[in-house]
């Protein structure tokens, strides 16, 4: 019963961690768009129909995430407890689950017409910039080894806190 609880508990923080938007929402509204739109070359015109389709699709999952809130309010309050039980557990992370299911179909369809606004080069840089987004977990790893200089500005390891010290993070480069 107990590796149940812990087996349930663990895909339940999972789940939970995501957030209620999923890891493309979080963020997005306040964002600057500079970078993409001077490396995808995208017109103003462009990024003004890409934020519109962004807020619309913000808007039509705006009821999905409105009900998966209170389930991980729900869940957290199981996980907090010193007696979860393991049913009430498993049930709100299968109706989280659900509902993610739900919002999967309208996300795929907001992006779809997101695709359609861009060029056919557009497109192939966008390919790149996916490629490149695969290789992120790496370069993170290769950051915290000291084998990247992370980008100026950048927060965490040989971000700016540590152009404080004298000779970089170790004493010498």
């Amino acid at each position: 019963m107990k590796f149940r609880l812990v087996l349930v508990t663990v895909a339940a923080t999972a789940l939970f961690a995501q957030g209620p938007g999923g890891p493309r929402m979080h963020g997005m509204a306040a964002h600057s768009t500079t970078a993409v739109q001077n490396y995808l070359n995208l017109t103003s015109a462009q990024i003004s129909t890409l934020q519109q389709l962004r807020q619309s699709e913000m808007a039509a999952l705006k009821p999905i995430f409105e009900q998966i809130r209170p389930l991980r309010e729900s869940l957290r309050t199981q996980e907090e407890g010193s007696s979860a039980d393991a049913a009430t557990v498993g049930q709100l992370v299968l109706n989280i689950k659900t509902l993610q299911q739900q919002a999967a179909p309208i996300r795929a369809s907001f992006q779809q017409q997101a695709l359609a606004v861009l060029t056919a080069a557009q497109k192939t840089q966008l390919a790149a910039l996916q490629n490149a987004a695969s290789l992120i977990p790496a370069i993170h790893e290769a950051m915290g080894l000291n084998l990247l200089t992370p980008p100026a500005g950048s927060e965490g390891p040989g971000g700016p806190e540590s152009e404080m010290m004298p000779h970089g993070r170790f004493g010498g480069r």
